[in-house]
């Protein structure tokens, strides 16, 4: 899939599990459940498009603050530390994802065509492991047999 809709199943996912992790550990100081929360956004963005990535770390954001940080599900932005909590998840879903489109595309680039690669692995007068390289020889060297002249029956009967 090419178009946004491959960012469905791993938003969805993300969004569910980033939920999961910010419900789970509201009890914990809050630099607790962001360092979790923040490692499961890079988790799931790792497998997604950049979109779902930001998407995933502006989910992360809302959870965390809601349940983490001020624990009784409000949702509002009190400062420039939520700012700081907010860039900091959107901008790791984002770059997790990049980065692992950019290891995608350097590793497809690199991969090798099978069809050439078998090719060369087969092709004639090239080195074969543990078998040595012929050296030619000129004309007339030992290795190397002259023609003999062609006798016919014809014309004899």
């Amino acid at each position: 899939m090419t178009r946004l809709e491959s960012s469905a199943w791993p938003l969805a996912g993300g969004s569910a599990s980033v939920f999961a992790l910010a419900v789970v550990l509201d009890r914990l100081p809050w630099q607790v459940g962001f360092g979790v929360v923040a490692l499961a956004v890079a988790a799931w963005a790792w497998s997604s498009p950049a979109v779902a990535g930001a998407g995933v770390g502006a989910v992360a954001w809302l959870c965390v603050t809601g349940f983490d940080v001020h624990h009784f599900g409000d949702i509002r932005v009190t400062g420039s530390d939520d700012a700081a909590r907010a860039a900091v998840l959107v901008l790791a879903g984002v770059l997790v994802a990049a980065a692992h489109a950019l290891a995608e595309a350097y590793g497809r680039h690199r991969r090798a065509d099978p069809m050439w690669a078998e090719f060369h692995a087969t092709a004639p007068g090239l080195p074969q492991e543990g078998v040595p390289i012929p050296r030619p020889r000129p004309h007339g060297e030992a290795g190397l047999e002259e023609a003999a002249p062609r006798t016919s029956d014809r014309g004899t009967e």
